[in-house]
């Protein structure tokens, strides 16, 4: 299957961008400015910066919606460029919303106002007192760095909360469908994958999860090439790790789907159920043996059993293993994560970060601000 441009460039890349300095590496999380607004249930993304700020150039985290600790929902957008290590608040997100689902890819053609990459904001809940899944909403916002402005794109078409979303390419002959796609994956204690086309302007429904999750992860990274069960999944694919249901209870399971086939396998477990978790996909930490290539991480997150966690675990497609890494410092769940640029200040680090932002530290949901990332030392840190 041909991949886009697009992918290559803002995906592929940075995963593969891995250099021979890096034997010895070791984990590092950095601490880096927090929240303006303390926030759980948010979603968060990786695109251009805008294009008012005038600061240098790149890509920036933009975090967006959420609830403050079970109060009211928010509309509150932010962005971090690690070129500068700031924080600033943009213009507010049209439908507030907790428990949403966010992703980048490029903007929807012919549509006023957006062009370029735009960041997508898909979901979640529009009450005040959750769960109750009238409130739930299939609203489906795009951002536009490039002209500072929020657009209203055709909704899901099933309206749920608590999903997890991240592009791939679209898959192949589904019709209206084409390019990149944004997927909304599971929520509402259901197994439902839609995928939105940019170029099209369309939302389809796709092959269902094999397991319901509520509240799962979700990212995009090389399918895996080896293992059991595994023919069928080629070129990049779609995971969705962890999540809960009535059913399983917390889930340790892990599937991925590959547009190039338009089929879902299951894959190896990760080692800590986890419900409420951040994925990403970057590059694989170096000194740790079974990881090699482009990683999933699966960040953060609760189970009955461990409570908050702090649990952080790498999958490597290259070797269709699962290992755990240095924890997270701040235990969380209902937080969000991004793979984006590391700061500029962190030299002698790998160019590519793991960013683990907001949650909530306790079961009283308790709104955090914290933002920190994962990245991998070279042994020349300053």
């Amino acid at each position: 299957m041909k991949i886009s441009r697009w992918l290559l460039v803002v995906f592929l890349a940075p995963l593969l961008a891995l250099t021979t300095t890096l034997a010895n590496a070791q984990g590092v999380w950095l601490a880096l400015p927090g929240l303006s607004t303390p926030a759980n249930g948010l979603a968060s993304a990786t695109a251009p910066c805008p294009k008012d700020i005038k600061e240098p150039k790149g890509n920036c985290v933009y975090t967006f919606g959420g609830q403050n600790g079970g109060a009211p929902t928010l509309n509150t957008v932010e962005t971090y460029n690690p070129a500068t290590n700031q924080r600033k608040t943009l213009p507010d997100l049209p439908t507030a919303r907790y428990a949403l689902a966010g992703a980048s890819a490029p903007c929807p053609k012919d549509v006023e106002g957006l062009r370029g990459t735009c960041v997508y904001a898909i979901g979640g809940f529009t009450g005040t007192v959750w769960p109750d899944p009238a409130f739930d909403t299939s609203t489906v916002e795009a951002y536009s760095p490039a002209t500072n402005a929020w657009k209203r794109l055709p909704g899901l078409p099933t309206a749920r909360s608590q999903l997890a979303a991240t592009t791939a390419p679209c898959p192949k002959d589904v019709e209206g469908l084409k390019g990149a796609c944004v997927y909304a994956i599971g929520g509402a204690f259901s197994d439902t994958v839609e995928a939105y086309s940019p170029v099209t302007n369309t939302w389809k429904t796709l092959p269902s999860l094999d397991t319901p999750r509520d509240a799962p992860a979700a990212a995009a990274a090389p399918c895996p090439k080896d293992g059991e069960g595994l023919k069928g999944l080629k070129d990049l694919c779609v995971y969705a790790i962890g999540g809960f249901n009535s059913t399983d209870g917390v889930l340790d399971t892990v599937e991925a789907y590959s547009p190039a086939t338009n089929t879902w396998k299951t894959l190896p477990s990760k080692k800590t159920p986890a419900v409420a978790l951040a994925g990403a996909a970057a590059p694989c930490p170096m000194d740790v043996d079974g990881l090699k290539g482009a990683c999933v991480y699966a960040v953060g997150g609760f189970n009955f059993t461990d409570g908050v966690l702090d649990t952080v675990e790498a999958y490597s497609p290259a070797t269709n293993t699962w290992k755990t890494l240095p924890d997270l410092p701040t235990a969380r769940f209902e937080l969000t994560g991004a793979s984006a640029p590391c700061p500029k200040n962190t030299r002698g680090l790998t160019r590519t970060c793991v960013y683990a932002l907001g949650g909530a530290g306790s079961t009283a949901f308790n709104a955090l601000t914290t933002v920190e990332a994962f990245t991998v030392e070279d042994g020349h840190r300053p």
